[in-house]
């Protein structure tokens, strides 16, 4: 682990340095620990990252107010700082997808291609959830005390496909329980105040947009909006999956990425 210049940043990492870079960004219900299947298969030809966001795992926690803006420069200064690397492909699940969003379309040169997974391209974007409100019931819970290992429990049940099994339950509440109280509170923050519109036709590597069948938090329609925002996107819907689709359904999300990354399509 490495100084950042906005955090400490911590990581799990697995396969040949000398590979190409698959960087992995998980989602508020995660942690690094959330990419396990897929850094299994992708470590054979990828040198395979997932870091833990501020306030995740063994990651500093990020200063008051931070935002969208200061969590994309953290990121881009653990790529080429903490960890060297002139440009990454990235997969990106729900928070994961969104900062994957405006990172892409701010730093274009660092990004070799961009995995959007259970993502929206703004927050609400059907229009039926307020953003403040959304917000306000979260962080009043956290600050009422509810632990995140509680408040892990809770989210992961009520997100999750009802074909998912109970032990994926387990595996991704466990993952998630590896976040604090400022991490959830960041991750709230952003996806609140999350507003890609203006950005994503800015986005020029190749881009797939995916989400799972069975996702009500952030459903097909959104990973077909996404796509069609994005010049030359693609979009995949994959079946038996809810918001954690990477879990869920993991042997087709693999696959799909492994034809995504070798085709660009």
């Amino acid at each position: 682990m490495s100084k950042n210049k906005n955090a400490q940043i911590s990581w799990k990492e697995a396969g040949d340095t000398a590979n190409p870079a698959l960087v992995f960004l998980h989602a508020m219900a995660g942690s690094a620990t959330a990419w396990s299947p897929q850094i299994d298969i992708f470590s054979d030809s990828y040198r395979c990252i997932a870091w833990d966001m501020p306030g995740f795992g063994g990651s500093d926690d990020a200063p008051e107010g931070a935002d969208m803006d200061w969590t994309v420069e953290t990121l881009k200064n653990f790529i080429t700082d903490t960890l060297g690397l002139q440009s990454a492909h990235f997969v990106g699940l729900s928070v994961g997808g969104m900062i994957l969003q405006h990172f892409a379309a701010t730093h274009p040169d660092l990004v070799d291609s961009a995995a959007i997974l259970d993502s929206s391209p703004k927050f609400g974007y059907s229009g039926d959830v307020d953003p403040i409100a959304f917000a306000d019931s979260i962080l009043a819970d956290l600050n009422s005390g509810t632990s995140p290992a509680k408040f892990s429990d809770g989210m992961i049940r009520a997100i999750v496909g009802p074909d998912c099994p109970e032990e994926i339950k387990v595996e991704t509440i466990t993952s998630m329980s590896r976040a604090r109280t400022n991490g959830l509170a960041l991750t709230t923050r952003l996806i609140a105040d999350h507003d890609a519109l203006d950005k994503l036709a800015n986005i020029t590597c190749p881009t797939l947009a995916m989400a799972g069948a069975q996702d009500a938090e952030t459903p097909p329609a959104y990973a077909y909006a996404i796509a069609q925002m994005i010049p030359g996107a693609s979009a995949t819907i994959i079946p038996n999956a809810g918001h954690i689709v990477n879990l869920e359904n993991h042997a087709s999300v693999t696959a799909r990425l492994r034809f995504f990354l070798d085709h660009g399509l």
